[in-house]
């Protein structure tokens, strides 16, 4: 088990990091993506599991309605079962439950203007810890994201939804850290 690195190693990290993403708006994040992707790659059932901790950091939080919402609660709970289902039996049809719920067609994101609003930095990471059930072993040209990354990045976004919703950044890293480290 894993308590993660401190703020300042990951901003060191983050600043040498080779995942560029949207989503990881600062060092820390950048760092945090690689030093969970270090930890997971090649073990999928792990790399969901770790990014399944992380979001129950969060999904508890995610409200039950409001004008700014872009997807239900129930959007929320539903992908939370079905990761959680396929992490049970790891199975063809499981993983294409987890396929099938996900909302592909959404155009709005946490990193086009939103980054303040802690929900949507939770659906975000609802969503990346989805890829990670179903994505491919490695990148490609069809999925451009294997695992690994995807729930890393599904870690930083609930990094950021600690931080938009007023935690310190020190804790909310520190306790993702934690998060993952248990669960790996």
């Amino acid at each position: 088990m894993s308590t993660g690195p401190d703020l300042a190693a990951l901003a060191a990290l983050g600043g040498t990091s080779a995942h560029p993403w949207a989503g990881s708006i600062d060092p820390e994040s950048r760092g945090l993506i690689a030093w969970v992707h270090d930890l997971v790659a090649g073990d999928r059932a792990r790399a969901v599991a770790a990014a399944l901790a992380a979001c129950d950091l969060v999904a508890p939080d995610y409200p039950t309605g409001g004008d700014d919402l872009i997807a239900p609660r129930a959007y929320i709970d539903g992908m939370l079962a079905a990761v959680r289902a396929w992490l049970a039996a790891p199975t063809r049809e499981q993983q294409e439950v987890v396929r099938s719920a996900l909302d592909v067609t959404r155009s709005l994101h946490a990193w086009q203007g939103y980054a303040r609003l802690h929900h949507f930095w939770v659906l975000e990471a609802v969503d990346h810890l989805c890829l990670a059930v179903w994505s491919g072993d490695q990148s490609s040209y069809i999925v451009p994201m294997d695992f690994a990354t995807c729930a890393a990045r599904s870690a930083a976004c609930v990094a950021n939804a600690l931080v938009a919703r007023g935690q310190a950044p020190a804790a909310a890293y520190g306790a993702v850290g934690r998060a993952v480290g248990a669960a790996t």
